[in-house]
């Protein structure tokens, strides 16, 4: 039979090794039937398996294990071996090198999810997790169920995606189920528009004088709904073309099929342009450098906007109100009250011309209109003298 266990005592009186007798239970020497080793007993199995242990019975139980996945046809080497190859944290610590070259803006998030994850099943073998096990890691958060799921989410990827689809690491039977989750989202706090432009006015006398981006950018998502933070703090100095009136955002993909990463091109409204012109000349810098960095060269933080939006808040005595509800969903729900659900869905963004997408990548004529609308409820002046140019 394949495997055996030994032992690196000798025999005391002739210095004999001592061998296995599965019969007898232990490791004894041929010549001399008393002398049996008591310790310093190992189990090779293959080229690969050489585990030391303390005792004859936990190697002969190892030995017996690896004969019997073999028999059934669940033999793993790498389920042995001393580098643990297929422990959580080993594949988690891949995963996070797999997931930071895609560039994915929510990078952050998934590192602190997995290194949670790390410090629960640390060395413990993917193929033994289940249900139960990753239920008990999500009751240790001391977090609300919405991130619970996040959290959920995640693994989820890092089992079926990266260790099933990607690594091809374990095969689908070896894969555990995932608890269920229920989460009611509640609805974020809105703001009406004059209430908001209060907030931005004071966020701009706050700030203006010594970083005058950070209220640009903030204005830029009172206004265009498809951006997001992680787009603006993206934005290149090349990425801004004031001819035509246009920021192109590249955004990483999460699909490795697709050979181009997703773009959206915004049409900017006369009076951005202007404000775009005025900061070029007063922080001018080459094409491959951020726009949103501070006066001192350094790039926007993550938090950044949302920081300087909540000191405004409080400051006006607002609170509960965070950044994407000011901006991006009190924008939508004033443009259904103005325009209807249709151009308010299309103004935020979710749903596309795919076809006009690929080809043109810039936000249509109604796009445009509605953002010029929500300008001018704003109180911001708009000239279309330029508009024909757009429509080239």
């Amino acid at each position: 039979m394949k495997g055996n266990v030994y032992t690196r005592q000798k025999c005391s009186i002739c210095n004999a090794r001592l061998v296995h007798s599965e019969k007898k239970n232990g490791c004894f020497c041929e010549r001399h039937a008393n002398q049996q080793a008591t310790g310093q007993f190992y189990v090779k199995f293959g080229k690969d398996i050489n585990r030391r242990f303390r005792t004859y019975d936990e190697a002969a139980r190892f030995l017996t294990g690896l004969r019997y996945e073999t028999d059934i046809g669940t033999f793993d080497v790498r389920d042995h071996l001393a580098s643990n190859p297929l422990s959580f944290s080993n594949l988690a610590e891949q995963y996070l090198s797999f997931k930071e070259k895609q560039q994915l803006a929510s990078f952050y998030h998934i590192k602190r999810y997995m290194m949670h994850a790390s410090r629960f099943f640390k060395d413990v073998n993917v193929k033994s997790i289940k249900r139960k096990h990753i239920r008990n890691f999500l009751d240790t958060l001391d977090v609300s169920d919405k991130t619970k799921k996040n959290y959920a989410t995640q693994l989820h990827d890092f089992w079926y995606n990266f260790l099933y689809e990607e690594e091809e690491i374990l095969n689908l039977s070896q894969l555990p189920k995932f608890p269920q989750i229920d989460v009611q989202l509640g609805f974020r706090k809105l703001v009406d528009i004059e209430t908001r432009e209060k907030i931005v006015d004071t966020l701009k006398e706050r700030t203006y004088n010594r970083s005058p981006k950070i209220w640009l950018g903030v204005d830029l998502l009172c206004t265009y709904n498809s951006l997001r933070p992680g787009d603006l703090r993206s934005l290149k100095e090349g990425d801004i073309d004031l001819e035509y009136g246009v920021l192109t955002f590249w955004r990483p993909t999460k699909s490795k099929k697709r050979k181009d990463p997703k773009v959206i091109r915004i049409r900017l409204i006369d009076f951005h342009v202007n404000e775009f012109k005025k900061m070029k000349q007063a922080y001018p810098a080459v094409d491959s450098v951020l726009f949103f960095r501070s006066p001192n060269g350094e790039p926007f933080g993550i938090n950044l906007f949302y920081k300087h939006w909540k000191k405004a808040c409080k400051e006006l005595g607002i609170y509960d109100l965070d950044l994407y509800g000011g901006t991006r969903h009190s924008s939508i729900t004033a443009i259904a009250k103005a325009a209807g659900k249709e151009k308010a869905r299309k103004y935020s963004g979710h749903l596309t011309n795919k076809a006009f997408d690929r080809y043109c990548q810039i936000g249509d004529d109604d796009t445009f209109d509605i953002s010029q609308l929500m300008a001018e409820m704003r109180g911001k002046v708009v000239s279309l003298k330029d508009a024909k140019k757009f429509k080239k």
